[in-house]
């Protein structure tokens, strides 16, 4: 049996996902509720202590990317979910499978972090404006381009890879939901980002359009009821 060691509402999710999409069964192993505490306990399973660990048999893993892609060889093959390596499409399935982490989660916390700072030095009264690059790259934050780049793609087609759903549209969610608070600098908490509330998808439809259709997707919601069974945590 496949374990996650899991945190709930972060990255661990797109193991469950995936797990229910190919219907392969999997245990998660966190304290509900407790994330202080489930952070803690991964120290007895990797050094890195991060999530999500994923064991199978004597295959010990971080770093979900890879996970998704491990899974995918090992009990995926044949699966729509990866295309295969002669299809049009993976190119992108490729691509959009390693920037949800490579460059979309590093842009999105980049910002939360500069923003965070921002309001420090505003109260300290020591903020002064950084300078301006020219360009796109000046007239948007990190976060604000990710969505851009997402709303552009999406508008060509309906997943980030081409026609059908893959596990790079599994790894792309959870930067979207983060990324659409960050790139409009609004307050998102856990619980904010499950849904669609929120003011900021007005400037992204695509992209709310996407993440619509990917709640209502059933081995979505099994994984959302597996890996946070008494809703989202208060952190």
């Amino acid at each position: 049996m496949i374990m996650i060691r899991h945190i709930e509402g972060r990255r661990s999710e797109r193991v469950a996902w995936l797990l229910e999409e190919l219907g392969v069964p999997y245990e998660l192993d966190f304290i509900g509720g407790d994330i202080l505490g489930s952070l803690l306990e991964l120290e007895k399973h990797h050094e890195m202590r991060m999530t999500p660990v994923v064991e199978d048999g004597d295959v010990v893993m971080v770093e979900s990317s890879a996970i998704l892609e491990y899974l995918l060889a090992k009990y995926g093959k044949g699966s729509s979910l990866r295309p295969a390596e002669d299809a049009p499409e993976f190119p992108a399935y490729l691509e959009f499978l390693h920037f949800a982490e490579g460059t979309a989660m590093q842009k999105i916390m980049g910002d939360r972090l500069g923003q965070a700072l921002e309001q420090a030095q505003r109260k300290a009264g020591d903020y002064q404006e950084p300078p301006k690059l020219p360009g796109v790259a000046g007239s948007r934050s990190g976060s604000q381009r990710i969505l851009h780049y997402c709303e552009n793609t999406l508008a060509k087609r309906p997943y980030f890879a081409g026609d059908q759903f893959t596990a790079a549209d599994i790894m792309m969610h959870f930067p979207l939901k983060l990324g659409a608070p960050a790139a409009a600098k609004a307050t998102a908490s856990i619980k904010d980002i499950q849904t669609l509330d929120g003011a900021y998808w007005d400037a992204f439809p695509r992209c709310k359009d996407f993440m619509a259709r990917m709640a209502a997707r059933p081995a979505y919601q099994r994984a959302m009821q597996s890996t946070m069974p008494n809703g989202p945590p208060s952190m």
